[in-house]
């Protein structure tokens, strides 16, 4: 038998399992009525310009622990989003953990991202920062996200 090869497949079972007890416990955390380490004053809508290399406009909607992000192009910013995944914050709000990925190949959402906050107005996510919506930056982003697409 190939040690190496049952090494790797040992690491990635008890990977899976960790994962899959990290998603279980959000869970069980999310249903028991508190908030569980949320802060509700992350709570909206941020945007970031060339999320992932393959969208014009990234968008992260925060309600309560839950994420969602959404990926855009000028065709359909106002209907269906061509990627969206969603997932849970962990307990101390430092990372997301992705758990349903969409249906798009590009979709980089996947497993668990590092994220930071800063004075409620950025959400950092792998150093990639996406700024609220109703900011200065945010407003400005999506003006010329708008006046791009008017074209």
């Amino acid at each position: 038998m190939n040690t190496t090869r049952t090494a790797r497949a040992t690491r990635a079972k008890i990977a899976a399992t960790a994962a899959a007890l990290a998603a279980g416990a959000l869970m069980l955390t999310a249903c028991g009525g508190s908030s569980g380490g949320s802060d509700s004053s992350l709570d909206g809508t941020y945007y970031i310009k060339d999320v992932n290399g393959t969208s014009e406009l990234g968008q992260l909607v925060v309600k309560g622990n839950t994420v969602s992000h959404h990926e855009y192009t000028c065709d359909g910013v106002y209907e269906e989003p061509d990627v969206t995944s969603t997932g849970e914050f962990n307990k101390d709000q430092t990372q997301i953990i992705w758990t349903v990925a969409g249906d798009d190949s590009r979709n980089e959402r996947t497993g668990t991202e590092s994220i930071s906050t800063s004075d409620n107005t950025s959400i950092s996510i792998n150093g990639n920062a996406y700024v609220r919506d109703n900011s200065d930056a945010g407003k400005a982003l999506l003006d010329a996200f708008k006046a791009k697409c008017a074209k």
